[in-house]
């Protein structure tokens, strides 16, 4: 067997050196570098000629341990307690961001449910005031009656209607010397003035009630100045009481200022009547808004229809108050006080009503 000693420029031409003398199947001893050039020593011998006995493996005393599993262990704890620092407050800080993270997805859950909640209540807020639409209320009455937030149910709102058309109890008009009487014609005016008539009549309080009568207002302004003038000077005589319709409401401002003439003290109501069954916008166009604080709303003919919600909401709008429901046409029968209980139940069922169809 041969041991050749090969030196050249660079690695490669070395080996191919040692290829052409030795073949392909030749033992590399060594490489190594002498005076700039590359030494191969090579051999075609066999290579356990040339392994050098090696000492047996001895481990450290700390991984003399029982088995494998103990030592990879003990490994990974020394790994472990190396990178403790940084490991640890990585995980920390991951661990911070998803708390963080969770509590955000948390408080957006509470938020959406919070709006959902409000969203429902004032789907719930917004139906009552459409049920009310619905019937016949007008939106300019909804939007006004909607501003108060304690109208969130039909009975409330029902009541705060009735409020604001009825007049309810007035000392004013309990205690009147003089009422005028006014409204178109066909109204039924005449027939209502007789029907109060009757009524006063019935009241302990009144002794003495007259309905004054002519062919024309300047005959029954000429009565009330009379009347006026004769029923005691300047002294308020309380048990009696005229009753005067006048044709033209125009009418209105010369009767006062001839009863303010006679007699300073004598206390006048005005009474406008409007049968039923008008629509809110003839109302809104032709009834004329409320002028005076004395003045009241009689509605009559309710014997043929009801009252609708679109009438109710034109009254409240042209701010009248509504003193006297009359319905028969007889003269001593048909006609009431209005009262709140009473226009919110018809309120109330009517909404009913509407539901149902």
């Amino acid at each position: 067997m041969v041991e050749i000693k090969v030196q050249a420029s660079d690695s490669a031409s070395a080996m191919e050196e040692v290829e052409k003398r030795l073949g392909s199947d030749a033992l590399i001893v060594s490489t190594t570098k002498v005076d700039g050039k590359i030494e191969i020593v090579a051999t075609n011998d066999e290579p356990s000629k040339y392994q050098k006995p090696s000492d047996p493996l001895i481990l450290d005393s700390e991984y003399r341990i029982s088995n494998f599993s103990d030592i990879l262990g003990g490994q990974i704890e020394k790994t472990n307690k190396k990178n403790f620092k940084s490991s640890d407050m990585g995980q920390r800080t991951l661990f911070d961001e998803s708390i963080q993270s969770i509590k955000s997805e948390i408080k957006k859950l509470e938020d959406l449910s919070y709006r959902d909640q409000q969203t429902q209540q004032d789907s719930e807020k917004k139906a009552v005031p459409d049920l009310f639409m619905f019937a016949g209320i007008s939106k300019n009455l909804v939007d006004l009656l909607s501003k108060d937030s304690s109208e969130n149910n039909v009975e409330n709102m029902a009541k705060t209607i009735a409020k604001k058309l009825v007049n309810g109890q007035c000392p004013h008009f309990e205690t009147s010397d003089v009422i005028l009487i006014i409204g178109a014609p066909f109204s039924g005016k005449s027939v209502f003035s007789k029907k109060l008539v009757d009524l006063m009549q019935k009241r302990e309080e009144v002794k003495e009630c007259k309905l004054l009568d002519s062919d024309n207002d300047k005959g029954i302004l000429n009565k009330v100045n009379s009347w006026a003038a004769n029923i005691g000077g300047n002294e308020k005589q309380p048990e009696r009481m005229v009753i005067a319709e006048l044709r033209d409401a125009a009418n209105v401002e010369r009767a006062l200022l001839a009863i303010n003439k006679y007699n300073p003290k004598l206390k006048v109501s005005i009474i406008n009547v409007c049968e039923v069954g008008k629509s809110y916008q003839w109302l809104k166009g032709n009834f004329a808004k409320r002028a005076l604080e004395n003045e009241y709303l009689a509605i009559t003919k309710l014997d043929l229809c009801d009252l609708s919600l679109a009438e109710i909401s034109a009254f409240i709008e042209l701010d009248h108050k509504c003193m006297f429901f009359s319905g028969i046409e007889t003269e001593t029968d048909g006609l009431f006080f209005a009262q709140v209980d009473k226009v919110k139940s018809h309120l109330i069922q009517t909404i009913e009503n509407e539901e149902d169809l």
